[in-house]
């Protein structure tokens, strides 16, 4: 799938993408952003989680308060989220967009 991100500099970002009818509990996730696809350098790393409740998994990606802090602002790029599976032989991605960080005001 496609989905476009907002992240506000200074608050909390939090992200939670439903997997129809796949148990992931054997799996882990990753996410990252980059200023373009081909960057060597990763602009973001998201913190990952999954959960199951039958029949559907949740895959959340998150950063803290303090870490959209340390994010530059204005700015933007593109991010992507795929989980691995226990073998690291299987990676999938679920998700991927464009990413946008808009500055805080409030300090």
């Amino acid at each position: 799938g496609n989905y476009d991100i907002v992240i506000e500099q200074g608050a909390t970002f939090s992200l939670a993408i439903t997997v129809t009818g796949i148990d992931l509990t054997l799996y882990s996730a990753r996410a990252q952003g980059r200023t373009t696809h081909a960057s060597p350098d990763k602009s973001i790393t998201f913190t990952t989680a999954i959960a199951y409740s039958s029949p559907n998994s949740t895959i959340t990606i998150s950063q803290t308060a303090t870490q959209t802090t340390a994010l530059t602002a204005p700015s933007n790029g593109v991010y992507d989220v795929e989980y691995v599976s226990g073998s690291g032989t299987v990676v999938t991605r679920i998700l991927e967009g464009t990413y946008t960080i808009t500055p805080e005001v409030t300090r």
